[in-house]
């Protein structure tokens, strides 16, 4: 009789145990906030570092009197990207890059936006400034995912 009450404890406490360790779905990393000011003509971070599946919430504020963006050409990508803009340019100058950038958020002079992203594999990844002559002037940065 002894025997089977403890066989009886061992076995909830395996499903108990099985049932705490969240069985079902991980819980979701919470997001990198990161808030970049662009001046005329630089951004003040210039490395970010994050991990592979946790969110980058970026916000670029623009506190010079010339437009700003902040784009990554190419990131392997999980999920959907949000964006909130609070103040975009009206005609965004993107000359600097001839193909849709995979993250890409502009914001007009003093204004700020918002973007949401989650990266996908780990590398090293570029952003910079796509308004002509910026990125060459020094508007860049690497974005590194562990």
């Amino acid at each position: 009789m002894k025997n089977i009450v403890l066989l009886l404890i061992g076995l909830v406490l395996v499903t108990l145990a099985a049932c705490s360790s969240g069985g079902s779905a991980e819980s979701k990393p919470q997001p990198k906030v990161v808030t970049i000011v662009a001046t005329d003509i630089a951004y003040d971070i210039e490395h970010i570092e994050t991990a592979v599946g946790q969110p980058v919430n970026l916000t670029l504020d623009n506190q010079g009197v010339l437009e700003h963006d902040f784009s990554i050409v190419e990131i392997p990508l999980d999920g959907e990207i949000t964006t909130e803009h609070v103040e975009e340019p009206e005609e965004h100058d993107m000359s600097q890059v001839d193909e849709e950038p995979a993250v890409h958020v502009a914001a007009a002079a003093g204004g700020r936006s918002t973007i949401e992203f989650t990266p996908a594999a780990p590398g090293q990844y570029p952003y910079f400034c796509t308004v002509s002559g910026h990125m060459e002037a020094g508007m860049k940065g690497v974005l590194v995912v562990n």
